[in-house]
């Protein structure tokens, strides 16, 4: 059997690669559509450029990373959590959590 021994600055590109953060959205942050506050039914969620709020009441998230395809948005929050939204237009978005399966339609709150 034949080993090959990596060059150390290739191990090291490779590490580093592997440990970096999640892909970031192709805009800057602030920019994406569904920045602001929503109305979605049984919450009013808000989303920052840094973080997630579920409702009024709660504390902010930090958002870890943005990945943006399309019209759909995942975020990876600081709490391990996973969630999407779907931005559909200027004053509806749908939003899915991939951890629970929770899935509300919003609407833009004005202001």
């Amino acid at each position: 059997m034949t080993r090959h021994v990596l060059p150390a600055a290739l191990f090291s590109a490779l590490l580093i690669g592997a440990c970096s953060a999640p892909p970031t959205s192709p805009r800057p942050t602030d920019q994406l559509p569904f920045m602001g506050s929503w109305d979605c039914g049984a919450t009013t969620m808000t989303f920052t450029p840094t973080s997630y709020i579920p409702s009024n009441d709660a504390a902010p998230i930090t958002i870890r990373g943005f990945s943006t395809q399309n019209r759909v948005t995942t975020m990876t929050l600081a709490d391990g959590a996973v969630i999407q939204v779907q931005w559909k237009n200027d004053n509806q978005i749908s939003w899915l959590s991939q951890s629970t399966g929770d899935s509300f339609e919003c609407a833009r709150v004005a202001g």
